[in-house]
């Protein structure tokens, strides 16, 4: 199935949207960006194909019942539907115009088949996430994949299986991984311990005393532990038994309380219940039963009186139905009886035209018929004269023809003058390779041309661009080692530049922390620093020391300067009372200080290294641009000029090619003058006329010409014995002519004879012979038809006549007018009739049954109800003023059910009394708190389980005694050790042996196995791994079947150097690629054998790189022979690769 057209009229975001498919197309590419509608369009597919879902999923543009859909299909068998689709339950196929006529529901069955929607979107509608899932659906073990693999290992199964036993066997004697169940390890082990027996087997006293000591001590703590636990378990079970009985008793109360109300109907014995509720059933169903058998006598009753019977036609209804049973052979009859008169006339007309054809009366076409054997005669006869005449025709034409060819090869002879060409051909193949010469100068021309543009063109693309190559080659060019060397001077240099810059913003950073650290301890009031101290007291002592100079000099100071001394003292004393007072903050500042005048320092020589590491760097890359100066282009960057080098080598290999070039197309052109004069020769010698062509043109022309003159010539030399084998032809033919003629004298006599016993002339020819044998040959069997046909008209007209006599007799007697019916249908109406009587009658006697066994059932249930009613009252008559029975009934039954209830609840308190009576669990339970019993047992639960654990390691340490004890009495010894070793190293030496043979005979198996396995590849994973490789590049060869260890196959991929890859080793778009083989491998399969859908395919190359999404193009184009495919992608250049690949074939389709 394919489509030509898409209408999405209104669906989703679209509205009136066509998408035309063009039929010759190779592959379909519907290209859009996001939000185009690719995704609408997708979806329409499958509703179109399958119709809407319930929910409205696409109405959020339009209303749900006017969504539609539409398309123009064809199948593989030319059938083609136009057809809508619009959302609903039924009816939603409509035809394609404005009335919207309904189309059959199984319109599409014979486009579809058996395709459903989850079929046709996980196997035809193909995206990155379902290609995924539906790979690891048919990989998996019942998936398509999984029953292939599945139906080629089936057979080995049993092989397999014995090839396990064999590894399983060896494995179980010796394996590379210890383990205790190996023999051979079992063996060693044996081994090692009698080894060590033989060391270690006497008995020590001072080891045999601590362990009894430590025995004893062991066994008394374990009975003290006992005796402890039992106490716990008792206080335990108690507090769970009463937490169980108390709910008991309340139960008990409750039920023994309702009892008490219904104390009234106490005197009522226990199965007085059963038998009211069955009195009352009983009535209750005679009743319903008196009523249907009165109904049902009133139905009967009036059915009875409407039939009516007719005695009359029911006595004859024997004739009647043997009437009808005839009316078949008669309506046979009255339809062949023309047909028969007709062909009995025909043979009539035959018999007529066979006696004109003989030339004689029809009465005498009996008598005059001749016996067989004279017809054989003749008919042998002209058999014969015709074969006479055939081959003298044929002699004739073939000694005309012999003649002919004769006279022609006999003037070919004499015309023209033959020369040898042999030496011309000889000298025009030693001037070949001059000739290939010339015939390559166009082609260099056009490659030299081509090579100048690419190589400007890589010039221009280069980084800086090169404008004059010849120039740029002219001058010598830097090294790719020496930029490499500069561009590691430059990287150093700017390393260095960029950590001394960070450097210098660290010191920057910290100076700002510094300095706001500095501000924000200042924010509370001023800092008395060291130098305000030292500056105050130097002031001071300045002072006070130039008062003493002054007492000294026997003057008095004066009293300002004591003031101004006075003053100085108190400023140094209030400046160390500050800093004394707040010490802390002071020495915080002045440590900041300190780190501040640091930092300024070492920024200082930070700052001094950064100019200098920019001047290295400066240097550097004016040095590095130096290198280029020569060449006329600006440096870039020593990484993007590495580049440029490099491409400057790519442009010299180029730039030499091209000179190469450029010498082959003149060395070309020289071998013009060397062919040139050498061809006129042969030109002039064997009569061949070029006129003014090109060399290459006259040697082809030449060719042509010296390969005409050389057939020529080899005609020449055979032609003569050609015209002495004619000669000899034509004298062998004028002897079969005159044998020929003898025969035909004798045959002609003996034709005569014939002829005349048939009644014919003497001068009878061939074809009248013939025309007289076929005519008495017909004449048998045409009267043997026309006897046959008058006696079955006989017969059929007097079937007819007793027929309708015997319907005359039946209609008279019956009463019913049937004059007006034909026979048949006369016939037929008697024995509906008939029929019908038969039915009433055996009506009204089923009727009249069922009414008298009515009226019988109608008096036995009266007679039963009044039983019922007496049993009833006698019943109750013990019962004084109960007038409502079912009242009664339920009150008694809710009496049952609590005494079986109270009894109930009595037996389990009983049972979890533990033989306690019931007044002295009560007495127990009158202080009884569930809450505090709760915590109580948690308590003695926990105690419990702590007293368990510590018996279990009691028991361990004991029983782990007990086994010291008795490995020390019953030690072996050094001669049964020794013995034991020796039988361990010979058992390891046997089971070593049986392990090489088993390992043998599991390789030799599975290699056949191997062999075997390699003929049975299944078809669809051989096309599977054919798509993969394309798909690939050829990266990967093919698919493989391996088996592990249970039989299964496993798919690899096999590499094209031999490395085979499992499904969970490729990369991602790998994977993906192989996912896309499998799919179309088996919708290849499927389409052979079933109508395909068309493949639509969403975005499905993610993961592709551009070769390989090149590769898949190509290989879902390769399907169309098959399938239909349609691509949506929203990547341009899927689209940009399609139109490379798939030129004329790709059908783009654009959103």
């Amino acid at each position: 199935m394919r489509f030509t057209r898409l209408d999405i009229l209104r669906y989703g975001a679209l509205t009136d949207r066509a998408i035309d498919f063009r039929p010759d197309a190779r592959l379909h590419v519907i290209y859009g960006p996001n939000e185009a509608g690719k995704s609408s369009a997708l979806s329409a597919i499958s509703d179109l194909l399958f119709g809407f879902p319930t929910a409205a999923e696409q109405s959020f543009l339009h209303e749900p019942n006017t969504l539609r859909i539409g398309a123009d299909i064809s199948a593989r068998d030319g059938a083609k539907l136009s057809f809508r689709r619009r959302r609903g339950r039924k009816g939603t196929l409509l035809a394609p115009d404005d009335k919207e006529t309904a189309l059959a529901e199984d319109a599409l069955s014979s486009f579809l088949g058996n395709l459903s929607r989850d079929v046709f979107e996980r196997a035809f509608g193909l995206d990155s996430q379902r290609l995924r899932q539906g790979a690891t659906a048919m990989l998996r073990s019942g998936g398509e994949i999984g029953s292939l693999l599945f139906s080629a290992a089936s057979g080995l199964t049993d092989l397999s299986r014995l090839r396990q036993s064999l590894e399983a066997e060896a494995d179980g004697i010796y394996a590379a991984r210890r383990s205790k169940d190996r023999g051979f390890y079992q063996a060693l082990d044996r081994y090692e311990d009698a080894r060590k027996a033989e060391k270690d087997n006497e008995l020590k006293s001072r080891d045999w005393k601590k362990l009894l000591v430590e025995a004893a001590e062991l066994e008394t703590e374990l009975e003290r532990l006992q005796a402890e636990r039992r106490s716990t378990r008792e206080a335990l079970d108690r507090l769970q038994r009463l937490k169980t009985l108390q709910p008991l008793l309340s139960e008990i109360d409750a039920e023994t309380l309702a009892l008490d109300g219904l104390s009234d109907i106490a005197a009522i014995p226990d199965g007085f219940a059963d038998k009211l509720e069955q009195r009352l059933r009983d009535k209750e169903t005679s009743e319903a039963e008196l009523r249907r058998a009165r109904q049902a006598v009133a139905r009967a009753e009036e059915d009875l009186a409407r039939i009516q019977v007719d005695e009359t036609l029911l006595q004859m209804s024997g004739d009647i139905t043997q009437l009808f049973a005839d009316t078949g052979n008669y309506r046979a009859q009255r339809h062949d009886l023309p047909r028969v008169d007709q062909e009995l006339a025909g043979y009539d007309t035959t018999l007529s035209q066979l006696a004109r054809r003989l030339g004689l009366a029809e009465a005498e076409l009996e008598r005059q018929q001749p016996s067989d054997i004279d017809r054989t005669r003749l008919s042998e006869l002209v058999e014969q004269g015709r074969q006479l005449a055939r081959q003298m025709q044929s002699l004739a034409e073939q000694s005309e023809s012999e003649r002919r060819q004769l006279a022609a090869l006999e003037r070919d002879s004499l015309n023209g003058r033959l020369i040898d060409p042999r030496p011309y051909i000889d000298q025009l193949e030693a001037l070949g390779s001059d000739l290939s010469a010339l015939a390559r100068l166009d082609g260099l021309e056009t490659q030299i041309r081509r090579t100048e543009a690419e190589l400007h063109e890589a010039a221009g693309r280069l980084q800086p661009p090169v404008g004059d190559i010849d120039a740029l080659f002219s001058v010598p060019l830097p090294e790719v080692t020496e930029i490499a060397g500069h561009r590691d001077i430059i990287d150093a240099a700017r390393l260095k530049v960029r950590e001394a810059a960070g450097k210098l913003q660290t010191y920057d950073e910290q100076l700002t922390e510094v300095e706001r650290t500095l501000v924000d301890a200042e924010r509370t009031g001023p800092v008395v620093t060291r130098e305000q101290i030292a500056a105050a007291r130097e002031s001071r002592d300045a002072q006070w020391a130039s008062i003493q100079e002054k007492w000294k000099d026997g003057a008095a100071p004066e009293a300002k300067i004591l003031a101004a001394l006075t003053a100085s003292v108190a400023e140094a004393d209030r400046l160390a009372d500050a800093a004394l007072s707040d010490a802390d903050r002071v020495a915080r500042h002045a440590d900041y200080r300190l780190r501040q005048a640091r930092l300024l320092q070492e920024r200082e020589e930070a700052s001094s290294r950064l100019k200098g590491f920019e001047k290295t760097l400066k240097d550097a890359q004016e040095a590095f641009a130096a290198l280029f100066e020569r060449c006329g282009v600006d440096a870039l960057d020593p990484s993007t000029m590495l580049e440029w080098r490099r491409g400057v080598e790519l442009l010299r290999r180029e730039r030499k090619a091209l000179r190469d070039l450029i010498d082959q197309r003149h060395e070309n052109a020289l071998a013009e003058n060397r062919v040139l004069p050498a061809l006129q020769d042969i030109v002039e010698a064997s009569g061949y006329k070029s006129g003014r062509l090109p060399p290459a043109a006259i040697a082809e022309g030449l060719r042509k010409h010296l390969r005409l003159l050389s057939e020529r010539w080899s005609e020449s030399r055979t032609r003569e014995g050609e015209i002495g084998a004619a000669r000899e032809r034509l004298v062998r033919f004028d002897d079969q002519q005159k044998s020929l003629e003898r025969q035909y004298t004798d045959w002609r006599g003996a034709f005569a004879k014939a002829v005349e016993l048939l009644g014919l002339p003497c001068d009878t020819t061939l074809d009248m012979a013939n025309a007289a044998l076929k005519a008495w040959q017909e004449l048998p069997d045409v009267l043997a038809e026309r006897e046959n046909r008058l006696r079955r008209v006989n017969g059929m007209r007097r079937d007819m006549a007793d027929f309708e006599r015997r319907l005359a007799t039946l209609g008279a007697n019956s009463g019913y007018e049937l004059d007006h019916l034909p026979p048949d249908a006369a016939a037929e109406a008697l024995h509906t009739r008939v029929n019908a009587m038969r039915g009433e009658l055996k009506k009204r006697d089923a009727l009249e049954e069922e009414r008298q066994r009515g009226e019988g059932l109608v008096v036995r249930q009266e007679a039963a109800l009044a039983a019922i009613a007496t049993d009833l009252d006698h019943l109750t008559a013990d019962l004084d003023g109960v007038e409502d029975l079912p009242a009664l009934l339920s009150r008694l039954r809710e009496r049952a059910r609590l005494t079986a209830r109270l009894a109930e609840s009595r037996d389990r308190f009983r049972l979890q009394a533990d033989g306690k009576a019931e007044d002295e669990l009560r007495a127990e339970l009158a202080g009884f708190e569930r809450v505090v019993a709760d915590l109580e047992i948690e308590r003695l639960t926990e105690e419990d389980q702590r007293q368990f654990a510590t018996h279990g390691e009691l028991s361990a340490r004991l029983a782990e005694n007990r086994r010291q004890r008795q490995a020390l009495e019953t030690g072996v010894s050094a001669e049964y050790a020794v013995f034991e070793k020796l039988s361990a190293e010979q058992e390891a030496k046997d089971l070593a042996r049986q392990w090489v043979v088993l390992k043998i005979a599991a390789r030799m198996l599975a290699g056949s196995m191997e062999a075997y396995r390699e003929k049975q590849a299944d078809p669809v994973i051989r096309r599977a791994g054919e798509l993969f490789s394309q798909l690939t590049g050829g990266r990967f060869s093919r698919l493989v079947e391996a088996h592990d260890e249970s039989d299964a196959l496993q798919l690899l991929a096999e590499r094209a150097a031999g490395e085979r890859v499992p499904l969970d080793g490729l990369s991602e778009g790998t994977g993906d690629q192989l996912y896309l083989a499998l799919r179309l491998a088996f919708l290849e399969d499927y389409a052979a054998r079933n109508e395909p859908a068309p493949l639509i395919v969403d975005d499905i190359f993610q993961t592709f790189d551009d070769e390989r999404v090149r590769a898949g193009l190509q290989v879902l184009a390769a399907t169309a022979d098959r399938f239909q495919t349609i691509l949506f992608t929203h990547e341009r250049s899927v689209v940009e690769i399609a139109k490379s690949e798939i030129g004329r074939g790709l059908d783009l389709i654009q959103l």
